[in-house]
Parts: structure tokens; C-alpha cells; sequence
């Protein structure tokens, strides 16, 4: 969809605008560069919104006063341990830029009750900005865990989770297991802070929702591939969440 468009349907329907997350490849020459895979953008689309990517800023509160809810996307990368209080027990890959605006980004949204969907990395994020910790290395500390950095592309299931606890934002999930296409290393610790729905056959989290209310998710899967009758759930709830939150807004003002 080229730019005019998007602004037409912008103004003409009530689609909930969506802010999504992207990486950053700052290992580019000679210009760093914003990246971002095409479908998180189309299938925030499909579900009903309407996807605005956001460049790294300072002043996260101009954004979220333009959104109506915030994806947080994923990325090969680790969460530094010293932001949930912990000392790094090996070397990781951090992107230090990216993870200080999207905590920022997330903690504002909060703050305002604005709906967030954390995926992947996104998760872990939403996890520690919570008040939760995580596993640092699922290989070297769990035993017997799950392959969950397979070498699979995330077009392909990647093992099964089951629903452990009742979601208020999505309400159809049933007590079923679903397929998912986790990729990842690090993984979200129990908290208060935080109900968790969805877990692998090893125990890991795989989904979590905050105690606090409203639509705060983290789901430890890729549902922009689709490739999961669960990701249609989790991404048209957040959509839902977030025309909810436009309508609230819309009349307040």
C-alpha cells in the first residue's frame, strides 16, 4: 500500500492505528538502518489496523499520543540481565538503542493503558518492564529443555503449548494445545506481575498477560507468519483492544 493510500484509509475509517517496532542494523555502511519484516505491518493490517513503524525518538509521548496501541516486534538479541537485576553469566548481543526506547515506549504505554502486544524478544521486554525476570540461557540452565532456537524457518511450527491459564483478552482459547514457532533463547521467569497463559511441553512461558489489566500480552511465538490458528486469536484480540482504547479516547476528547 503506497503512502497516499494509507493516509486515505487513515482518515476515512476507524481503523486502530498501530505502532510497531523495528530493529535496527547498525552494522550497516555507511548509514545505519531501520529494519522490519513485511509481515508484522500486513498482518496488523489484516486484522484490522492500520501498522506505523517508529523510528527510535526520545519523546515517546508524541508518539503514543498518534497510536492506538503498540506491537513490540522481535529481534535476534538479548535483554541486557542488569535491567531485571541480574549479572550476566556469559557474553550476550545486546542493542542497547532499541531497548531503552522500546522500554520506554512500553513502560508510557502502561501508564495510559494503551493496549501492547509483545512478541518474541517483545515479550521478554514487556516481562521485565512488569517487574519479572528471565532465564538467560534456556540451553544451559533448564535441563531437559525443548530445542527452542530450532533451525527451522518460523514459516514452520516449531513444537506445542498449552493453555495454563485463562486469558481475559482472549476469551476463545479453550484449554486446546496449539503448534507454535517459538525462536528464542532467553525466556520470561513466573511472576505476580504477570498471569501466564501459554506454556511449552518443557514448562518454558510461552504467553503472558498482565495482573494489572487490560491488554498487555507477550507471546513468546512469531503470529505474523500465521501459521497457528492461535495467531489470528492473539492479533485480532490486540486490534480489538486497540479500537476499544481509539473509541475511549475519542470520547474523552
Amino acid at each position: 500500500m503506497d503512502a497516499s493510500r494509507l493516509l486515505a484509509v487513515m482518515v476515512k475509517t476507524p481503523r486502530p492505528v498501530i505502532g510497531i517496532t523495528p530493529d535496527i542494523n547498525d552494522t550497516a555502511e555507511p548509514e545505519t538502518e531501520y529494519v522490519l519484516r513485511r509481515n508484522y505491518a500486513d498482518a496488523v493490517y489484516r486484522a484490522g489496523g492500520i501498522p506505523l513503524i517508529l523510528p527510535y525518538a526520545a519523546d515517546v509521548d508524541g508518539y503514543l499520543e498518534s497510536v492506538d496501541g503498540v506491537l513490540i516486534s522481535g529481534g535476534m538479541f538479548d535483554i541486557d540481565p542488569g535491567l531485571y537485576h541480574q549479572k550476566a553469566r556469559k557474553a550476550y548481543a545486546t542493542k542497547p538503542p532499541r531497548t531503552a526506547f522500546e522500554k520506554a515506549l512500553i513502560e508510557s504505554a502502561l501508564e495510559r493503558q494503551m493496549p501492547v502486544l509483545g512478541i518474541c524478544n517483545g515479550m521478554q521486554l514487556l516481562a521485565v518492564c512488569l517487574g519479572g525476570q528471565l532465564i538467560q540461557d534456556i540451553a544451559s540452565e533448564l535441563e531437559d529443555a525443548l530445542e527452542h532456537k530450532p533451525n527451522q524457518a518460523a514459516t514452520t511450527a516449531h513444537h506445542e503449548i498449552s493453555i495454563v491459564g485463562q486469558s481475559r483478552n482472549l476469551v476463545d482459547l479453550g484449554a486446546r494445545p496449539y503448534r507454535v514457532n517459538s525462536v528464542h533463547h532467553q525466556a520470561v521467569l513466573p511472576s505476580e506481575a504477570y498471569r501466564t497463559i501459554a506454556v511449552a511441553e518443557d514448562s518454558v512461558i510461552e504467553a503472558i498477560e498482565s495482573s494489572a489489566g487490560g491488554f498487555a500480552m507477550g507471546v513468546q511465538w512469531h503470529p505474523e507468519y500465521g501459521v497457528s490458528p492461535i495467531d489470528d486469536m492473539v492479533l485480532n484480540g490486540f486490534i480489538a483492544a486497540a479500537k476499544g482504547y481509539s473509541s475511549r479516547r475519542n470520547k474523552g476528547s
